[in-house]
């Protein structure tokens, strides 16, 4: 009877269990672009099998050389390349559109993700973006940023 009840108590508790898949995040990141420029990140990632997540992103980027601003909003694809134990690296893909203070524009977006993974699933991160975008004055542009992945 004990071991009967200890069984079903243990199965309750493993079955919906599901690893590394389900986790919900919301993404702040701030940092540097070539060229003098500053950005800032705000995403909702959603991991998938294997550690691979995509994620809907917003961007805003300011040039202090020429006072440009732009806001982009995306999808992006982080399939991962390698893990430690509570380390991941993943590439980063995506593209987006938005606007300046002028028109439309576009970019596409290549980069990798350092994560480290904290208690109660905090996640640190170091990201290297390199950004190709169409109809502005810098068209090529290259930083690093680093942020926060909070649990939803």
């Amino acid at each position: 009877m004990r071991k009967s009840l200890l069984l079903s108590l243990l199965l309750l508790v493993v079955l919906p269990c599901r690893a590394q898949e389900g986790y919900t995040h919301l993404n702040l990141a701030g940092g540097w672009m070539y060229k003098d420029a500053l950005t800032a990140n705000l995403a909702l990632e959603f991991s998938k099998r294997h550690h691979n997540s995509y994620e809907i992103f917003s961007d805003a980027y300011k040039s202090n050389v020429d006072d440009s601003k732009n806001w982009l909003m995306g999808v992006a694809y982080k399939p991962m390349l390698t893990r430690s134990r509570n380390t991941l690296l993943k590439l980063r893909l995506g593209a987006g559109i938005g606007s300046n203070t002028e028109h439309f524009i576009g970019a596409l977006q290549a980069g990798l993700e350092l994560s480290y993974v904290l208690p109660g699933n905090v996640v640190l991160m170091l990201q290297q973006k390199n950004e190709g975008v169409l109809r502005v004055d810098h068209s090529f542009r290259a930083g690093l940023l680093a942020g926060i992945k909070i649990p939803l």
